[in-house]
């Protein structure tokens, strides 16, 4: 569990458990740990060290994790109101009390079984599953992390799974306990129910001053205007850079003599090779082809197919060895060869269509010569360009003079929240720049930003020109919207007052048809309700009531999609039982074992921490996040 849990904060592996060790922290408590002090380390368990880099990579990770879950960027301000900072440092924390409890038991793995496990891995593996070194530098990449480190959190990981191996091993789940739980789970429930739909909670009429006042007090966070940013940026590109760069006509000359394969397209054939095992086969069936044989009845008496001796369209480069493609591009069309010894065994080839390469000449190429030499000279050219960039900055220019300076294009974009949208709610037509949005709120007005990657093989800079703080507008620009959410939550006042006072009626014994013709409304039928379902009837509430409510019993809860209530009778409980053979049943006590083990471990976790000691730098984890540690 913890291995996997392990993989996935280093970014490409499964999903584990994610807040097994953030529950031990809670078992433990973890304010009374934190101090300030002046290690280079995170935090220490003991005489296990979590440093800065493996800190906030695991930020990093369980951020991208959360996007991908959410389907939408993640900001660092939106993860940390998530926790992620916390159960970031609380999983490597108790990764790191696993660690001292292995090396305090001297467990080790050897380098041979360590070098196994990554080669094995399937997600660095290529399709034909061969370990691929480019999957993995990617993966390195991915997670931000190096060799070494990925190394030593693969042999980690291998000796930490001895570890609670042996707990997940010897965990047994009695059958009392699945029989139990299967039974709590597959329960299901027949109601009877009548709604109430929020016409019955009658006019409301408008609030008072005072109470409209209050109100807002309590819901104004609803109407707050979110912090924005106007922002300027100017762009230094490989194409902009390219158009001041001139190229003589001898460079291009001489570009297109070094060049001038790459400017040409080969002759190729449609080349039909079929395969013989020995010269005298290939012989036969050359006297038999050249005396008209079709070639379809040689392919077949070989026992293959056309498709399985049709080359397509190939260049002579492309032909398995140099004899072949010789042989291949000497034949007219419609010729048969003679026997060619190749590689792989004797060969028989003909040729079916012949297409004639084409050779350009200088003039025919030359403009396109000219842009890809000048695109080059501009790659290599705009790195000195950012550096003079940075010492006119340096120096103090402004930011609209050094684009001045360089003939760079300034955009400037008013009035921006952190999520791309203007404080209306509407969206902002921003360029495609990568963690424009992300740069722009870490830093604040006149602050000097560094230049990122434009992701084009180019930069840009960002200048902060204003901030404008989040902010309550006053009720009465939103006066009208206050009062209709008043009288809105008024009318569900009512409803859910009269919802219980109908429920309690009808636990004093009134019958539910008597309740129901009071307001003409008929009493409805549902059956087999599960424990966790819901539908556009029955909330979550309205259907945890109901499972809390016993038999013949009445509870109420609002309905899944409207602002209805329902008022609720249990007519009926069943409790089937699963037979202990089916596939559902031994899947549950596979969960359930699971599930212990998962506890055990995390029991396990807290008393290594308890017992080794945990210290976090409270002033370096603040520095690392931007907000106070908790």
């Amino acid at each position: 569990m913890l291995d996997a849990l392990r993989k996935t904060a280093s970014g490409w592996i499964g999903m584990g458990l994610m807040g097994l060790l953030v529950v031990s922290f809670a078992v433990w408590g973890i304010a009374d740990i934190f101090r300030g002090y002046g290690s280079s380390a995170v935090a220490t368990v003991g005489s296990q060290e979590i440093d800065v880099a493996a800190y906030q990579r695991e930020i990093s990770n369980e951020t991208r994790r959360l996007s991908q879950r959410y389907g939408q960027p993640i900001t660092p301000q939106i993860a940390q109101q998530l926790g992620v900072n916390q159960s970031a440092l609380g999983r490597l924390i108790g990764l790191a009390a696993l660690n001292g409890g292995a090396e305090d038991l001297g467990l080790a793995v050897s380098d041979k079984k360590v070098a196994h496990n990554i080669m094995t891995d399937p997600e660095l593996q290529n399709t034909f599953g061969k370990f691929d070194k480019r999957n993995f530098e990617l993966a390195l990449s991915r997670a931000n992390i190096s060799e070494e480190a990925f190394i030593k959190d693969r042999r980690d990981y291998l000796i930490r799974n001895q570890l609670i191996g042996v707990i997940g091993n010897g965990v047994h789940a009695p059958d009392a306990m699945v029989d139990a739980i299967a039974t709590f789970q597959k329960e299901t429930r027949d109601a009877t129910y009548l709604v109430l739909p929020p016409s019955l909670a009658g006019n409301v009429a408008d609030p008072d001053e005072k109470e409209l006042e209050a109100y807002y007090q309590k819901i104004s966070a609803k109407f707050q205007k979110p912090e924005t940013r106007s922002f300027s940026i100017m762009q230094l590109t490989p194409d902009a850079v390219a158009e001041t760069i001139s190229i003589s006509e001898d460079d291009l000359k001489t570009a297109f003599e070094q060049q001038k394969a790459s400017f040409n397209t080969p002759e190729k054939r449609d080349v039909i090779q079929i395969t013989f095992d020995t010269n005298e086969d290939a012989a036969a069936a050359v006297a038999k082809l050249r005396s008209g044989t079709p070639v379809e009845d040689i392919v077949k008496a070989r026992g293959l197919t056309m498709d399985d001796v049709n080359l397509g369209l190939v260049s002579k480069a492309q032909m398995l060895s140099p004899a072949i493609g010789d042989a291949a591009f000497a034949l007219e069309p419609g010729q048969v060869s003679d026997p060619v010894k190749g590689p792989l065994g004797t060969v028989v080839l003909k040729v079916t269509k012949v297409e004639p390469g084409v050779t350009k000449s200088f003039d025919e190429v030359k403009d396109k010569l000219r842009k890809t030499l000048a695109m080059q000279r501009a790659r290599e050219e705009i790195y000195n360009i950012q550096n003079s960039i940075e010492d006119d900055r340096a120096g103090g220019m402004s930011f609209r003079d050094v684009a001045e300076k360089n003939g760079l294009t300034i955009q400037s974009i008013k009035g921006v929240t952190k999520d791309g949208k203007t404080r209306d709610g509407k969206d902002v037509d921003l360029p495609d720049l990568p963690d424009l949005l992300k740069t722009v709120y870490e830093y604040g007005p006149d602050e000097q930003i560094p230049p990122r990657d434009n992701g084009k093989s180019g930069y840009y800079w960002v200048h902060v020109d204003q901030q404008t703080d989040a902010a309550i507008p006053p009720l009465k620009d939103v006066r009208s919207q206050v009062v209709s959410d008043w009288k809105d939550q008024q009318r569900k006042n009512k409803l859910d007052a009269l919802a219980q006072k109908l429920a309690e009626r009808g636990n004093k014994g009134e019958s539910f048809d008597k309740i129901a013709s009071e307001f003409d409304r008929s009493v409805l039928v549902q059956k087999g309700i599960q424990r966790y379902a819901r539908s556009d009837t029955f909330s979550r509430i309205a259907v945890t009531r109901l499972f809390a409510t016993p038999k013949g019993r009445f509870t109420y809860g609002p309905v899944m999609v409207g602002d209805s209530m329902l008022v609720m009778q249990v007519k009926d409980i069943h409790k089937p039982q699963l037979a202990a053979d089916s596939d559902e049943y031994k899947k549950l006590k596979a969960d359930i074992k699971d599930s212990i083990a998962s506890d055990m471990i995390g029991t396990m976790v807290a008393g290594l921490q308890e017992k080794m000691g945990v210290s976090v730098n409270q002033r370096l984890v603040q520095q690392v996040t931007g907000t106070p540690s908790q």
